[in-house]
């Protein structure tokens, strides 16, 4: 596989910094302080490992612009250096692409669109009447139901499931696994037994959006789930039918969000988070791990359910605690009701 190079002043470009040192330095790979070579470039965004600055090989360093100490090593200073890496690690990408050209081994309906540059890979499936963006990729054994449209740029990785009637945009990733617009969990109750409701809704999917690695993200019911432009959905996580994710949110794996609620914009969900159905979680709004969410919010801020781990005992005790909850808060509300009655007197 053949590696990319840039010199520290084209990635100076690409960043929008100020390089302090040798600008000629060739960099073909991105890594951490601790482990970088000569043709490296690293990062320092958290003061607690500054001291490695005075070990590291790299040969170059990315700082912020308020860093005040002259490094030994070559910098670029840039207003965020996370964020330059990220476009560094980009530049420098040389991941392959799940297909190089279309394969005489996949299978593509007669009533299929592809535009320009399009490459499939052996053993994919296309129904009838999908249409196909200009380069898009598409791997090995994803299966594209009928009337499925995908956006310029897109990338599928192997073994997609992609159901009818799926509308997924611009510049998104699927990775393997992931499986959009399977049915919604609906179903009546018939005395006991189950009567299944066909999901007659779709999914949309905007612009620029990531899904991970065996993630599902169910049809509506009647109307289609909404997966808005630049969110961000990491592996297994379940989005269930007729959400309505905000764009620019991002959900860390094990993520579950019930039918029918409504996700504002750049929301940050951590893992094994999960949300009620029906239920509107405002713009900006930030999940702690493991956070069971039961009510609508309606402004932003940072919300925490469940306890830390503890030792067995204390857990149990605390356990029994919980439950006498309710009639120590009546208990003490007397209490306070006579404090303040004698106070009176």
């Amino acid at each position: 596989m053949q590696k990319k190079t840039l010199t520290v002043a084209e990635i100076a470009d690409i960043v929008g910094g100020q390089v302090v040192g040798d600008a000629d330095i060739p960099i073909s790979r991105v890594s951490s302080l601790d482990q970088a070579t000569d043709q490296d470039i690293s990062f320092l965004s958290n003061l607690k490992l500054e001291q490695q600055l005075n070990t590291t090989q790299a040969g170059c360093v990315l700082l912020s612009m308020e860093y005040a100490k002259q490094p030994a090593t070559t910098c670029i200073l840039c207003k965020d250096p996370y964020l330059a890496f990220a476009l560094v690690a980009q530049a420098l990408d040389i991941t392959p692409l799940p297909a190089s050209e279309i394969s005489p081994a996949a299978n593509i309906h007669p009533s299929v669109t592809l535009q320009d540059k399009v490459k499939i890979a052996a053993g994919a499936v296309l129904d009838k009447n999908c249409r196909i963006g200009k380069n898009v990729t598409i791997g090995a054994n994803t299966y594209l139901g009928e009337g499925v449209v995908v956006g310029d740029n897109t990338i599928v990785y192997a073994n997609v499931s992609i159901y009818h009637r799926v509308t997924i945009g611009a510049s998104c990733i699927l990775h393997s696994g992931a499986v959009i617009g399977c049915d919604g969990f609906g179903y009546a109750n018939d005395g006991g037994s189950w009567v299944k409701i066909p999901q007659t809704g779709g999914v949309i999917i905007q612009d620029k959006v990531e899904i991970g690695a065996n993630a599902c993200i169910d049809r509506g019911a009647l109307n289609d789930t909404i997966i808005e432009k630049g969110v961000k959905i990491d592996n297994l996580c379940h989005i269930a039918h007729n959400v309505e994710v905000g764009e620019n949110t991002a959900m860390a794996a094990f993520t579950g969000i019930a039918g029918s609620a409504k996700i504002g914009k750049s929301c940050t969900f951590s893992g094994r988070s999960s949300i009620i159905g029906h239920l509107n979680i405002a713009e900006g709004t930030h999940l702690t791990a493991g956070t069971l969410v039961n009510k609508s919010n309606e402004t932003a801020g940072v919300f925490s359910s469940g306890t830390g781990a503890q030792e067995n005992k204390i857990w149990r005790k605390n356990v029994a605690r919980f439950k006498q909850l309710d009639d120590m808060a009546k208990k003490l509300r007397l209490l306070e009701k006579k404090i303040k009655d004698l106070q009176g007197d």
